[in-house]
Order: C-alpha cells, then structure tokens, then sequence
C-alpha cells in the first residue's frame, strides 16, 4: 500500500461520525472548521518518539493510547472540549499488523471522546506520532496558568506517581513489586481530566496537566502568576504503590516522574473542599498547598515542618 492507501483503509472509515462543524475534512489539501462567534478556539500539539517517549517494545495499542490522550490532557487543562485531531505518523516500514493494531485503538478512542480526524500526514523513519488537538471554549471561559492570586489554595486530582512507579519496574529499577493494575493502566493508558476541566471553568484561578511532574509543572503556575507557593508533603495523594517505598524515593518519584497527566489547579480560600466536591463528582481531588507572594518560590514542606528539597529533577526535553 502506499500512502493514500494506507490513510484510506486505516483512518477515512471512522470519518463520517460527528462531522458537526467540520466544513471540509480529509482529502483536500486542508480542513476547514466552522467555529461560531460565542466560542474561542483551543490548539495543542505533542511529539512522541519511540525510545524517548515509550519503550520499544510498546504495543501499538498502547502507543495509540498515549499519542492521543496526553494531548487531551493539554484540552483538559484549558477547561476546553476536545472536538479535532490531527495525525501525523512516521513509520520504519509498512507494517500492517502494526498499522491495523493501532488504528483499531486510534479510531476506538476518536469514537470515545466524540472526536473527529480532520488530516494528517505519514512518513518513512524513525517511528513517532505528532497529534495535533483542537479543542472549543466558550468566549472568555478558557483556562490558563496565569491567574493565581496569593490566598488560593492549590489542588490536584486523583494520585501522583504510578506512571513513574511502573516505568521504574519496567526498567528492573530497583526490587520493587508488581505494581497494581490501576497503576499499569495510568502508565499505559492515561485519563485525561476532560470532565473537571470543564467543571472547573468558573471556579479554577489557574490550572495545568501534571507532564513533567508536580514540581516542575506547578513551577509553570508559579511563573506565570508571578506568585510563590507553599504545598505540604504530608497531603500529597501518593499513588497505592508509592507507600510501599521508602519514604524519600516516594516523594521524588511523585513529584518529579511525571506522566501522571492529572490536573493541577488554584481556586480562591473561599471555596471549600466540599464545595468542590460536589462540583467535581467522579474524581478525587486533593488539598496541598497555598499561594503565596514569594514570586516563582516553591517550598516543599515536610511532615516535620521543615523545609524538603527534592534530590531529583522533573523531565527535561533537553
């Protein structure tokens, strides 16, 4: 098969579903997307390359599932609704079995998430996937990470560290046990937060998806409000397996090994933790820390009321 072919028997037959909007699609030279005035629209786009970004031997399966969720986290944490894709693949050869394992996945999701496939592009080298997400807000709804202000509380959803844990027993990293099978799922199938960002529209003061790990993304926040912050160690929601760990190893790996793909997020003290449970329904959400005025300063505190400085650094791409 050549190309065209290969698009047109692996990816054109999910097109026709949830064509709302979309004015032109696959087989033009590009799409056209019809975005009404009361709504803003939202892009975000992520690279991943096999060895650097997922294992090697990394089912196709898996692979389609982390290509394309990681990029709705970054729709999640604008509060936005994931409505657009795009694909570019870059394949070593044409391996069929892989080609009708991953779209199978691929087109699975697209229908998940009421998604559309709108173009794309494929390739010969290195095996990588680059997917572009369009996402739709309504005018002045969107979330970003500028806007907290000292006095909010700081939260995260759900729990932090099982990607990390697992890629650390993948690689025979220590004797660590099997980790559990919510874990395997987290480190090979992300959920990304759609459902609380758009709860969290008219309530969140700043928000961000944990990628590269707690420290260094709320770090981001911290940044961009121009604010400093305190969060506290004791009230982090450490992943099932991290409490199996020495104490240490678990807090670097929760706060540092990334690929969590959860939100972090600021509300005003004015809000409560009930409140914002009866707001967010279906996922836990977790108190750790407060805003402060110390510009850009991180204070990790520990369950000794000491200052805690990580040993570990957060994901770089360079």
């Amino acid at each position: 098969m050549n190309e065209f072919e290969i698009i047109e028997h692996y990816f054109r037959p999910k097109l026709l579903d949830n064509q709302q909007k979309l004015k032109l699609g696959i087989g033009d030279d590009a799409a056209v997307i019809d975005i009404p005035q009361d709504e803003e629209l939202v892009v975000s786009i992520d690279t991943l390359v096999e060895g650097v970004h997922f294992l090697k031997d990394t089912s196709p399966k898996d692979i389609a599932n982390k290509s394309l969720l990681v990029n709705l986290s970054d729709i999640a944490a604008m509060g936005a609704l994931p409505r657009w894709i795009t694909l570019s693949l870059t394949l070593p050869s044409n391996n069929f079995d892989w080609l009708k394992e991953f779209s199978k996945q691929f087109n699975s999701l697209l229908a998940d998430y009421s998604l559309v496939l709108i173009g794309g592009d494929l390739t010969k080298g290195p095996l990588s996937i680059t997917i572009q997400a369009h996402g739709v807000v309504p005018k002045g709804k969107f979330l970003h990470r500028g806007g907290a202000k000292p006095g909010d509380f700081i939260y995260v959803t759900g729990e932090l560290g099982a990607a990390a844990y697992t890629l650390r027993y993948l690689k025979g990293s220590g004797e660590n046990p099997m980790p559990t099978k919510r874990e395997l799922q987290r480190f090979n199938k992300p959920e990304p937060r759609v459902k609380v960002g758009l709860e969290l529209r008219d309530i969140a003061t700043s928000c961000i998806d944990i990628s590269d790990g707690l420290f260094s993304d709320l770090k981001h926040i911290l940044r961009a409000s121009k604010v400093g912050a305190e969060v506290k160690l004791t009230h982090i929601p450490y992943s099932k397996s991290l409490k199996l760990l020495d104490k240490e190893l678990a807090i670097e790996l929760a706060l540092t090994g990334g690929d969590d793909y959860e939100l972090c997020f600021t509300a005003p003290s004015v809000i409560s933790q009930s409140d914002l449970e009866k707001i967010i329904t279906e996922t836990q959400v977790s108190r750790i820390g407060k805003i402060n005025e110390l510009s850009s300063k991180l204070d990790l505190i520990g369950d000794d009321g000491k200052s805690y400085k990580l040993k570990s650094k957060c994901y770089k791409h360079f």
